[in-house]
């Protein structure tokens, strides 16, 4: 399995051809600290030391060089077999955009809304990247997604945030489950049974922030499920409780599959929003496509928030 990612190779060799992060960084399209992460994440993974700093400038180490050679003729094979599939099918060369989804996996609605944009623009082309293990906004700066899909505080003086729409967090458990005598669910109602989680990756905005740390207290036993497809099958089997969007087990409860109720009295609002990066090469084309998303969310969101 490949530790590094084109991305960590082009790094790389662009160091090398322009000797210093700052001149790299602009020739990628990246900001300084972006680079810098994605050649200490190179480092991180290959366990050696790829840059020695002289001054300002950067120098190869000797795994570098033998990294920046290799860069050279990899990326080179890339952008043949690119070039050699887009002239063998005919294909006009698009814009491929990468959407960074994590744990909520957007399959139920997304896919319809990017094939109406692709009638609009039919040289875009769009990816969907789920196995960052970073929180959404560092996936944005660092460069790994060019949009990103998320709940919670995704601000940043350097980045552009498009609100979708509102949505509020629910507890869920196996049908059968014996609800409190209150119709919600407080934090001390999680303690006793498995907590299904998708990810313990703290985020801001989610049950961490908005439940956990107020109360004082968090369930003793998590079970990772990965994503929250994964989630609602183990809590639809009877292995423990979880808390998730309403727009992620909606169509689980239409077909009364499972149990849900509010989290605390008041309920627990989100708000999910798409975010890009200012300083993007393609920070326009990328606004252009939140902006339609914004306005296709609003049409078939808008009930959400009002349950």
């Amino acid at each position: 399995m490949l530790r590094l990612q084109l991305s960590h190779y082009r790094v790389v060799q662009a160091v090398r051809i322009h000797g210093t992060v700052s001149a790299a960084a602009q020739a990628l399209g990246l900001t300084q600290p972006a680079l810098s992460h994605q050649i200490a994440e190179a480092e991180r993974r290959l366990g050696t030391k790829l840059f020695a700093r002289v001054g300002r400038r950067l120098r190869l180490t000797s795994a570098g060089d033998l990294l920046a050679t290799s860069a050279d003729a990899i990326l080179m094979e890339a952008g043949l077999a690119e070039s050699t599939l887009i002239g063998k099918f005919g294909a006009t060369p698009g814009e491929v955009v990468r959407i960074g989804t994590f744990a909520y996996n957007s399959y139920r609605w997304l896919p319809l809304f990017l094939k109406q944009l692709q009638q609009q623009w039919p040289n875009l082309y769009f990816e969907f990247i789920t196995d960052t293990t970073k929180v959404p906004i560092r996936s944005v700066l660092d460069g790994d997604v060019d949009i990103a899909i998320s709940a919670g505080n995704l601000s940043s003086s350097r980045t552009k945030v498009f609100s979708l729409f509102n949505d509020e967090l629910l507890a869920i458990a196996a049908l059968g489950y014996s609800a409190a005598p209150q119709s919600y669910m407080l934090a001390a109602d999680f303690l006793d049974d498995p907590f299904i989680t998708y990810s313990t990756i703290y985020e801001t905005g989610f049950e961490e922030e908005l439940l956990w740390r107020p109360a004082g207290r968090r369930p003793l036993n998590y079970l990772r499920a990965g994503n929250t497809e994964a989630v609602i099958e183990m809590v639809k089997a009877g292995f423990g409780r979880s808390i998730l969007s309403r727009w992620a087990v909606q169509p689980y409860l239409d077909e009364h599959q499972l149990v849900a109720l509010r989290v605390t009295e008041h309920g627990m609002p989100v708000k999910w929003s798409a975010v890009v990066r200012k300083s993007h090469q393609h920070s326009k084309l990328l606004e252009a496509v939140c902006e339609q998303l914004q306005t296709w969310c609003q049409l078939n969101f808008s009930h959400l928030g009002a349950q």
